[in-house]
């Protein structure tokens, strides 16, 4: 966007006006296309893109001075924030809208190459559209509320992992249980007990 004002020259255009085109286009310094005037696309073009630098400029400013501490009260910053870039990013796409249906609809048609300064302008509109999006989420409270939601995943997952190793120091605890063998202490049996005959008996037989 700046370069479209400090350089001036967005395209060429090859026919029967060969030159430079653009928003503002020294021509003292480049060869500019003699179109006889100046349409009314580029009036309108040129009013969107000063409209534009200055709301980048009340953005900049704002911006500064919301590090202060007078203006961290704001519960709103963000909010402004996301309407100033995305207005600044809707009048520069429309501003470099208006300039390439100028350079397509002159008679008769040349050859028209954009530079590399109109690509730049289209990707500072897509970039302040996005920063916009992202003031306007984190007003919303996006951010914290994904924090809050990935950090109860978090704890749910490590609850989880602590009940299946319970579960499985268990199940081994109970296998271990299983395997082995009863085991009972060696008792001699009294004397006299059913099924064995003492000594007695046996000698008394005779």
């Amino acid at each position: 966007m700046v370069l479209s004002v400090v350089d001036g020259r967005m395209a060429y255009v090859q026919g029967s006006y060969t030159g430079y085109m653009g928003i503002w286009t020294d021509c003292r310094k480049h060869k500019c296309a003699s179109l006889g005037q100046v349409t009314v696309l580029i009036h309108m073009s040129m009013g969107l893109m000063i409209l534009a630098l200055t709301l980048c400029l009340i953005l900049l400013s704002s911006m500064g001075l919301s590090f202060r501490p007078v203006f961290r009260r704001l519960t709103k910053i963000d909010l402004v924030f996301s309407f100033l870039s995305f207005s600044i990013g809707f009048l520069i796409v429309l501003s470099l809208t208006l300039f390439v249906v100028n350079c397509e609809t002159l008679q008769p048609r040349p050859r028209v190459s954009y530079l590399v300064t109109t690509y730049l302008c289209w990707g500072s509109g897509a970039l302040m559209l996005w920063a916009g999006a992202l003031s306007y989420l984190n007003h919303a409270g996006m951010w914290s509320k994904r924090t809050v939601s990935l950090g109860w995943q978090v704890s749910h997952r490590r609850w989880t992992l602590q009940q299946n190793s319970l579960r499985s120091m268990f199940k081994q605890q109970s296998d271990t249980d299983r395997t082995t063998p009863w085991t009972f202490p060696a008792h001699p049996h009294p004397r006299g007990t059913p099924g064995q005959a003492s000594p007695s008996n046996c000698f008394s037989g005779h």
